[in-house]
């Protein structure tokens, strides 16, 4: 039996699809990790506990009765205590978007598809008093997923201006839900609905565009909106993330997977001496613990990414943002606001139902430290993407056993045992299939590579190669899951405009004549008759200027 989505993916999917477009969707994700940290750690600072996930999406279409990719999705998740980021690592596209043969003028359904996507991962991994990142690197490239994509001739590759006008779009989608950040927004009246309320803001950066050449890539509103007030801004929130005032640069800047601004850091790291990371008694001002020689501030790092290679190959490269910041903390941009809500003796805190972090680290987990506060930072893994619940807490429900009256740490922290339970897909054998009881398939890491990983061994070059991948790659995707079918069809609703069904049925709309009322119709005269007003000017039949009688004075004679 196929794997059933819970009601959200499915719904705005084919509430957004056009009518009668039919997808299948096949949904990955892998059980969160430890990792390396994303952000370097300051100096006298041990590293940052880091978790891991992956989301991978891919939409296939139905040719000729088999399946057939058309494109896909990976994104990285990471979590830390005061900081949620997701990173939009891969999206790639087969060329086969076109068999669909949508109208002219339809809404691109990979848009749409990524679009909601992304917009259902911010909504769930959102924390009450925490930010949350959305980033990406919009590079111009060939292939990202799907090897020999690019000799299909019907697939539609972006230029560099173009791809980055693209994201900013989608990314715009997924602000959009949330008011724009400004100052002194924070009421500080009710503190729970403050953690859970939030404001977002989009940030871009473009190595060799300055400021008024980056606003060319905004949304059309958001060029014709002064900065104070504008959703999007030409820079980066690098120093709003709550990390404290005066720490180096290179502990502001995150290093993800194949990212250019990464490897940059890293080769910035060479010019730090021995024993750098270390605070003296005093130090000189050349030798600052963690401090770069040669780059000292954020601008004189996006002023030299513009000469590195990836920026430099003669096309536009883009570093995205989407910053969602709690209300409580839009007023402190360097402080995490977890400590604030904390009542000064949390020992004395019983409370059941929610594990103290002392009980917490007697549970024995293979795949999170016993002494990590992001024990669970997401609700009921087993579920997918799942609705939040209402932003605004009832007032019965503020009551001294409310989990919400808690600190943050003891509402993050949940039974190791519970996460990974719930996490695995729960498979249970009949006599004629396999069963998911789960929406979403939370796999082992190992396995999740592999078969994320297969994709770089097809080739989707023509249809009938691209057909044959699919096959093995959906067929390899169930035998390492257990399952005998995987997937889910969405089946679009969306009515297209009416000026789509014109264009698809070829109806020209009659047209309407337009009529000039009669004070605006002036008469022509006819030749050779003299009117009134001529004949004041002293106009005649043929053109000749006649002077009237009273114009004509006799000379005296003397």
């Amino acid at each position: 039996m196929a794997v059933s989505f819970d009601g959200a993916l499915h719904e705005r999917l084919s509430a957004a699809l056009p009518k009668d477009l039919s997808f299948t969707i096949h949904h990955l994700c892998s059980e969160p990790i430890v990792c390396p940290e994303i952000f370097s750690p300051a100096p006298d600072h041990g590293p940052e506990e880091t978790f891991c996930e992956s989301q991978f999406l891919s939409v296939s279409i139905d040719v000729n009765g088999s399946r057939v990719q058309a494109f896909a999705l990976e994104v990285l998740i990471y979590t830390t205590e005061a900081l949620t980021t997701l990173f939009v690592s891969k999206a790639d596209s087969t060329g086969c978007l076109h068999l669909l043969k949508l109208p002219t003028g339809t809404p691109s359904p990979l848009k749409v598809t990524i679009s909601i996507f992304l917009q259902l991962l911010v909504e769930r991994k959102r924390r009450p008093g925490v930010r949350l990142v959305l980033s990406l690197f919009a590079r111009a490239q060939d292939q990202y997923l799907f090897p020999g994509s690019i000799e299909n001739s019907e697939k539609h590759v972006l230029d560099d201006r173009g791809l980055i006008k693209w994201w900013c779009q989608i990314l715009d989608g997924v602000l959009q839900a949330y008011p724009v950040e400004k100052a002194s927004v924070n009421s500080g009246g009710d503190q729970l609905f403050e953690r859970d309320r939030a404001a977002s803001r989009g940030f871009l950066r473009v190595p060799g565009c300055d400021a008024y050449e980056t606003r060319a890539f905004f949304p059309d509103y958001a060029k014709r909106q002064p900065s104070s007030t504008s959703r999007w801004l030409a820079s980066d929130p690098l120093r709003a993330l709550g990390k404290p005032p005066g720490i180096p640069e290179r502990c502001l800047i995150p290093r993800f997977p194949d990212d250019p601004k990464a490897r940059f850091v890293i080769d910035l790291d060479d010019e730090l001496p021995e024993n750098s990371l270390l605070v003296t008694e005093s130090p000189s001002k050349s030798q600052l613990p963690g401090k770069w020689r040669s780059v000292m501030s954020l601008e004189q790092f996006w002023d030299m990414m513009a000469f590195r290679q990836e920026c430099a190959a003669g096309r536009l490269v883009g570093f995205f943002w989407g910053v969602i910041t709690p209300m409580c903390l839009i007023d402190r941009p360097f402080d995490t606001g977890i400590e604030d809500d904390q009542p000064a003796e949390v020992d004395k805190v019983e409370e059941p139902s929610i594990p103290t972090p002392l009980n917490s680290q007697v549970v024995e987990g293979p795949l999170i430290l016993p002494q990590s506060p992001l024990r669970s930072f997401s609700p009921q893994p087993g579920l997918l993407l799942s609705t939040l619940p209402s932003s605004r807490p009832q007032e019965s429900d503020l009551q001294q056993d409310n989990p919400w009256s808690l600190p943050a740490e003891m509402l993050l922290i949940q039974s190791v045992d519970a996460v990974v339970a719930n996490s695995r897909p729960q498979v249970t054998q009949d006599s004629s299939s396999s069963t998911i009881a789960t929406s979403s398939l939370f796999l082992p890491e190992p396995t999740y590579t592999r078969i994320v990983s297969l994709l770089q061994e097809l080739d989707y070059a023509n249809l009938t190669l691209a057909t044959e991948s699919t096959f093995r790659w959906l067929t390899t995707a169930t035998q390492e899951m257990g399952l005998d079918n995987w997937g889910v069809t969405v089946i679009g609703r969306k009515e297209p405009p009416l000026s789509i069904l014109a264009a698809a049925t070829n109806e020209v709309p009659p047209i309407i004549p337009v009529m000039l009322s009669s004070g605006l119709l002036r008469k022509k005269k006819r030749r050779g008759t003299i009117t009134d007003s001529d004949a004041k000017e002293g106009k005649g039949t043929d053109g000749v200027a006649v002077l009237s009688a009273d114009l004509v004075r006799k000379k005296l004679k003397v």
